[in-house]
C-alpha cells in the first residue's frame, strides 16, 4: 500500500458519535432539562408578573357610587368597574375573557360590550353573545359602613 492509499482509508474511518453510549445521551438530556428549568426559575425572579404584586384592595366612599351608578377603577393592574344597583354592589374586571380586549359598560342596555369580536355580557358578567368562552371575572366586594372595598382584605 502506498501512502496515498493509507490516507484515503484513514479519512474514510467513521468517527465515533458524541453520544457514544446510551448513558451519555441520557445525561445530556437531563442536563438540558435542568438548564431549561433553571432558566425559567431565573426569569420568574427577574421579571415577576405585575398582577401578583398589584392585587391590593381598592377603597371607595359609598357616596361616590349612587344607586344605578358605576365607577371605573384599576384593580391588579387592569381596569375594572363597580356597579351599584338597588339590591347590591358588584365589581367586574373589564378584560374580555376571549382575547383580553377591554370591554365597555353600556348603561342603557345594562350590558358589557367587547368591540374586538362583538362579545356581549349581561349585567351579571354572563356571556350572552359572541365568542367569549367564560363570564367576566367577578371581583370580591365588601361594604363596611360608608366605604366599599373591592378586592380581598389582607
Amino acid at each position: 500500500m502506498t501512502d496515498s492509499e493509507n490516507n484515503t482509508q484513514a479519512s474514510q474511518i467513521p468517527r465515533p458519535s458524541v453520544f457514544t453510549s446510551r448513558r451519555q445521551f441520557i445525561q445530556l438530556g437531563i442536563a438540558v432539562v435542568g438548564a431549561a428549568w433553571a432558566g425559567t426559575f431565573v426569569q420568574s425572579k427577574l421579571f415577576p408578573q405585575a398582577s401578583a404584586q398589584e392585587a391590593r384592595p381598592v377603597e371607595l366612599s359609598l357616596s361616590e357610587l349612587p344607586v344605578g351608578g358605576t365607577k371605573t377603577i384599576t384593580y391588579a393592574g387592569a381596569p375594572a368597574i363597580v356597579i351599584r344597583t338597588a339590591e347590591s354592589i358588584k365589581a367586574f374586571s373589564l378584560v374580555c375573557t376571549h382575547l383580553g380586549c377591554i370591554v365597555q359598560w353600556q348603561a342603557g342596555n345594562k350590558e358589557f360590550y367587547c368591540p374586538c369580536h362583538d362579545g356581549r355580557f349581561d349585567q351579571f358578567g354572563e356571556v350572552i353573545a359572541g365568542p367569549p368562552p367564560v363570564p367576566l371575572e367577578q371581583l370580591p366586594v365588601t361594604v363596611e359602613g360608608e366605604r366599599v372595598v373591592v378586592g380581598d382584605l389582607v
